[in-house]
């Protein structure tokens, strides 16, 4: 991908996020204010932006909202099952790393660590096979996510020979058509989040790839209605950010096929038929 459409592309995001979008309606509301336009529109931009971040910000949205990515992406994988199916590759895609002097574990963030302990956990039960990890950084002189991946699981005891590294990849589009010289005709698994496995595979199907969707990293399974979580809560409001960083790469899929995307159903259909 372009550097600078790439980049065109995480800056025009932000203000589709929450926090960027009800900034966006403040700054409206506050050009009417000081215009001497105090009327209803001026208000509405106003209390539209509180209102944003107050439900945003609420543990119940950012779990519907993962619970709904998170349907369509199956259960956890089975190794067992894996290996009967032949697999060769376990392919982790890659999250997000941390700069800085910091211990393997520590460098790769939650994301990828997740990732990282899910694709380890099936490569030690599939004999023969390469255990694959992929993501690039957009920040010069900072440790790309794959290396970042590669060196915690060597930490955790997986040989080098075991390792594949795809290192340049800015995003999950990127990712598939990097991958596809390695992975074309081959069985392999794909591990990445739940919330991120629906957007994954169709990236990947649409090189003309057939991953095994091994999902880990559930956010949307069960909600427990404490005290704490029935008010606003950061963490929450990140969470959102996430969901609807989904929802947005979806959007920017169907609307770069033209409206042709398959349906969720058709997304997934489905590992079974491969049994």
């Amino acid at each position: 991908m372009d550097f600078l459409a790439y980049t065109l592309k995480k800056v025009v995001s932000v203000f589709v996020y929450p926090v960027g979008f009800s900034l966006l309606l403040w700054l409206m509301g506050m050009v009417l204010w000081l215009a001497g336009k105090k009327n209803k529109i001026c208000f509405a931009f106003f209390a539209g932006s509180g209102a944003i971040l107050l439900i945003m910000s609420l543990p119940i949205t950012s779990f519907n909202l993962f619970r709904n990515l998170e349907s369509k992406a199956g259960t956890y994988a089975d190794p067992s099952e894996l290996s009967r199916l032949d697999v060769r590759y376990v392919v982790v895609l890659g999250g997000d790393v941390r700069a800085g002097s910091l211990t393997p574990a520590d460098r790769i963030a939650s994301t990828s660590l997740i990732r990282t302990l899910e694709g380890i956990r099936l490569w030690k039960r599939i004999p023969g096979a390469k255990l694959v990890f992929s993501g690039g950084s957009d920040s010069p002189g900072v440790i790309t996510t794959a290396e970042g991946m590669a060196a915690f699981a060597h930490e955790m005891g997986i040989p080098g020979d075991a390792i594949i590294l795809e290192s340049r990849s800015l995003d999950t589009e990127e990712e598939a058509r990097l991958l596809k010289p390695l992975l074309e005709n081959q069985k392999f698994a794909l591990v990445t989040s739940a919330s991120h496995m629906n957007r994954a595979l169709v990236n990947f199907r649409r090189v003309g790839l057939d991953p095994i969707p091994a999902p880990c990293d559930f956010q949307g399974k069960t909600f427990v209605p404490t005290v704490a979580r029935l008010f606003p809560r950061a963490n929450a409001l990140a969470e959102c950010n996430t969901a609807i960083h989904e929802y947005l790469g979806m959007l920017f899929l169907w609307l770069k096929d033209g409206g042709n995307l398959g349906t969720p159903k058709t997304i997934y259909s489905d590992i079974q038929s491969n049994r």
